[in-house]
């Protein structure tokens, strides 16, 4: 197989789990070029849609896109807290419970940013989001600074130096989130757009 595969995919995807399984599938398929291209997830599925990318991964997005979609990992959202902070002995906590504290968030835009909003402003609260960031580590480091709390995906976690940082888990159903792929119908798919689509719809084990 040979060709050149476009993908536009979100951060949670590209921290998580593209690194790996692009490594096991440019392994398999040396000839195949794959360009990788961060979006948000809205961003995605458009670029998707217009044809200037063959493969797209999202979480929260309106799919109002006539795409073909595959379900792809799960995704844990989880708060992450100084270890001085009130709510980090909690063995879990709701994410109402954390509106009343400083909140450093992902950037506008981002699936993340709505979610929470859109939780915050449903239960007519307000969300407190003193900083915003463009990437998980940059979360961290202001979280261990002590400049607020943050919620994130739970593996992302595991990339990042935490001493000073405490995990606690999110109760609400909405923390579990699915990403997913997503691409124009079959037929327009290269053979190798088709092979990478497979391979990573073949390694969701969730």
């Amino acid at each position: 197989t040979r060709g050149h595969v476009r993908i536009a995919a979100n951060l949670s995807s590209i921290t998580q789990f593209l690194p790996k399984e692009l490594q096991a599938f440019l392994a398999r398929y040396p000839d195949v070029t794959v360009d990788l291209t961060e979006m948000v997830s809205t961003d995605v599925i458009r670029a998707v849609a217009e044809n200037t990318a063959d493969i797209g991964i999202y979480s929260e997005a309106d799919e109002q896109y006539a795409l073909t979609t595959f379900p792809y990992h799960k995704d844990r959202m989880v708060l992450i807290t100084p270890c001085d902070h009130p709510l980090a002995s909690k063995p879990s906590v709701a994410f109402l419970d954390t509106l009343e504290y400083d909140h450093v968030g992902m950037h506008r835009g981002s699936a993340a940013n709505k979610l929470l909003a859109r939780e915050a402003i449903a239960a007519n609260r307000r969300l407190k989001l003193k900083f915003q960031v463009t990437s998980y580590d940059a979360l961290i480091s202001m979280v261990d600074a002590g400049l607020g709390i943050g919620i994130m995906p739970v593996k992302a976690t595991e990339l990042y130096v935490c001493r000073g940082i405490c995990i606690v888990p999110l109760s609400d159903a909405w923390a579990s989130r699915r990403l997913k792929l997503c691409v124009r119908p079959a037929e327009t798919l290269s053979a190798a757009a088709r092979s990478l689509l497979d391979h990573l719809a073949g390694q969701v084990e969730d």
